[in-house]
């Protein structure tokens, strides 16, 4: 499929024909319950093969370029494989795949499938997923589906300061839900609404606002790697991984009636606030509240895999902050494996590729390839001269 295609069709889709009897007649119970599965939830851990050198991670922001800038060329695949363990029908299955943003190009993407049908689908401007379904699958069988993502990734400085901003903002339909709950990001809760108050302060400009929040969660929340617990309790135990901390400053900007959001990348994410310049556009600005000291830019190539953090999906009643592997099925569970695999790419022959391979593990886990002297080095802000060292992200 090529690039115009697969934007004109949202996420672009491919269909197979299943060829397996049906579940009525594969079990002669149509009314066996439908169960479902989820895959591990990814630690948050900054485990990434990427170092503040200068050249494929910036120390500094650049001094005479602005934009989307320093394109890079990568392959990603991602997929599914579900192996029959005995009788089962009604199948589906999903796991995230990535969607057309600013910094992150597609251009180009196909889809293989065995024994299904597969298609990508949106299930919101910033989050995608690739979507298995079959009738049925019996003992041996193996049915799968696969996404192929031809992909350039750039880092971002814009240059932003907050005279670019007014001090009044009005937030537009579209924007407005990122200023409420989601999962585990409290925003009605009063100690998060207190302390969200105590920051700002008499501070006015909501550039000074975000400015202020930033400050507060890197020095008040400290650096602890493990599951993701919720703002409520990052604030009172005063700890957290870069989810965490990110979610604090989403929680703190809410409050304060700027728009914000999550950022997912593979095994990190950091957050997003919202503001309108003078002359009414709109701007997404990143805040890197762990790993890199980054306020208002981003200076690495970060495959985005989801962007917000309240993200419905039609098999659901709920939201989720971050979209899970996932399956559903009736009789007996098939084993499922979800994979993805993201490398770096020349543009020229002879041209270096650089670091950044990585691979998605049966833990969820995105681990290092080492296919590049780089690869074995991994984020440390201290040693790399970025700043105080920022354990868990």
């Amino acid at each position: 499929m090529d690039r115009r295609s697969f934007l004109r069709s949202g996420l672009g889709a491919a269909v197979c024909a299943g060829g397996a009897m049906s579940p009525e007649t594969l079990f002669g119970q149509p009314t066996l319950t439908l169960q479902e599965t989820f895959g591990p939830t990814p630690p948050a851990g900054s485990l990434i093969p990427v170092v503040g050198d200068g050249k494929w991670v910036w120390n500094k922001p650049p001094k005479d370029q602005t934009g989307y800038l320093e394109p890079r060329s990568y392959e990603l695949k991602i997929g599914i494989k579900l192996e029959g363990v005995g009788n089962a029908g009604r199948i589906k299955a999903t796991t995230p795949v990535p969607v057309q943003l600013p910094e992150q190009k597609i251009d180009d993407v196909k889809v293989e499938k065995q024994g299904c049908s597969a298609k990508l689908r949106a299930v919101a401007t910033e989050a995608g997923q690739l979507l298995l379904t079959a009738p049925s699958i019996v003992r041996g069988q193996t049915i799968a589906a696969a996404a192929t993502f031809q992909m350039t990734l750039y880092k971002q400085y814009h240059g932003f300061k907050a005279e670019q901003f007014p001090a009044e903002q009005k937030v537009d339909k579209k924007i407005r839900r990122y200023l409420g709950k989601s999962p585990g990001i409290q925003t009605r809760n009063k100690d998060v609404r207190a302390m969200s108050e105590k920051v700002a302060g008499k501070l006015e400009h909501p550039w000074a606002k975000a400015e202020a929040f930033y400050r507060w969660v890197r020095k008040n929340i400290a650096g602890h790697q493990g599951p993701y617990t919720s703002v409520v309790a990052a604030i009172r135990d005063r700890r957290g991984d870069c989810e965490e901390r990110a979610a604090v400053f989403v929680a703190f900007c809410r409050i304060a009636r700027i728009p914000a959001r999550l950022v997912w990348v593979p095994n990190h994410n950091w957050a997003e606030f919202y503001l309108h310049d003078h002359d009414g556009r709109g701007h997404w600005i990143p805040v890197h509240t762990s790993a890199y000291p980054w306020f208002g830019w981003t200076g690495a190539h970060e495959l985005v895999l989801q962007k917000g953090d309240r993200i419905e999906v039609p098999e659901k009643h709920k939201p989720y902050r971050l979209l899970p592997d996932w399956m559903q099925y009736q009789g007996k569970r098939p084993k499922a494996t979800f994979k993805a695999e993201l490398t770096p790419v020349a543009k020229d022959t002879g041209s270096e590729v650089g670091p950044g391979s990585r691979r998605k593990d049966a833990k969820g886990e995105w681990l290092v390839v080492v296919k590049h002297p780089l690869d074995r080095k991994l984020r440390d802000s201290d040693r790399i001269g970025l700043g105080k060292k920022s354990v868990g992200g």
